[in-house]
């Protein structure tokens, strides 16, 4: 059987490659940066079939930087002003507008369903999995992120259960699964786990969550995630710099070694 998959554009990227290249995707947003670049760093090597399906495409900055070597690659968005960016990309064949339970897709279409945290922000996850399952051709792979319940967990212990329940209404987190969990619930969809990694380890998520809430706080009345827009939107800081300084501030705590993961990654595959 010929193996028709093939690698990601971050194939070949160092570590600090990875980090600038997050950077430039969530320039305004070191935060979620720090955070994308540890998922860079696990997808290096895994390999994608086509056609792709990115189950959450947001505005397509993501797969603009993993996918930028397969075609043809398709997006879905619930959000209406993401899809309109995404569509509007270049990076998909197609952009549709749909809810990631309730696939408008024909069953066995797609080589690879991927979904870069976005099952936690779905109330029926389970339910999308089930209807990634069904559009995945026999082989397919269902490649997804999602936070550990050790991310939950540590918040919960360092600052009480209303901090965690702050934290998840304003990132919109519905679900914390254990590996062990994903893997009995992708099983009775017929899907086999066969690869899964973890990342954001204790001390770069306490990195991730202190910028975090640098990123909401209120300086004359304007989050500081507003000003930092402000000064993209005006080119008041040329993005080089802009990059060279945030790189030297994230380089330590983004190469901490893993520990206890607060997330992970996890390939699934379909029965040929």
């Amino acid at each position: 059987m010929v193996d028709d998959r093939f690698p990601t554009a971050l194939v070949a990227r160092s570590d600090a490659e990875l980090l600038r290249l997050a950077l430039r995707a969530h320039p305004h947003q070191p935060a979620i940066a720090l955070w994308r670049a540890t998922e860079f760093a696990m997808l290096r090597d895994v390999r994608f079939a086509a056609p792709v399906l990115d189950l959450g495409c947001g505005t397509g900055e993501v797969a603009r930087s993993v996918l930028r070597s397969h075609w043809p690659v398709d997006g879905l968005e619930f959000v209406s002003s993401e899809a309109r960016v995404a569509h509007a990309s270049g990076v998909y064949r197609s952009v549709m507008r749909a809810d990631g339970a309730k696939l408008p897709l024909a069953s066995a279409t797609y080589g690879t369903v991927y979904s870069h945290s976005v099952l936690e922000h779905i109330p029926d996850d389970l339910g999308a999995v089930e209807e990634a399952a069904r559009v995945l051709r026999p082989g397919g792979r269902l490649v997804f992120t999602v936070p550990a319940p050790a991310f939950a967990e540590r918040i919960e212990s360092e600052s009480g259960s209303d901090a965690l329940t702050v934290t998840n209404a304003r990132l919109g987190h519905f679900h914390y699964r254990s590996l062990e969990e994903w893997t009995a619930h992708l099983h009775r969809f017929g899907l086999t786990v066969v690869a899964s990694r973890g990342h954001l380890p204790d001390a770069t998520q306490r990195t991730w969550r202190r910028l975090d809430e640098l990123m909401v706080r209120r300086i004359a009345g304007r989050r500081v995630l507003d000003w930092f827009r402000g000064l993209h939107r005006r080119r008041l800081v040329p993005m080089p710099l802009w990059v060279a300084l945030w790189s030297a501030l994230l380089r330590r705590p983004f190469r901490r070694p893993i520990d206890e993961p607060g997330g992970q990654l996890i390939v699934a595959e379909q029965p040929s």
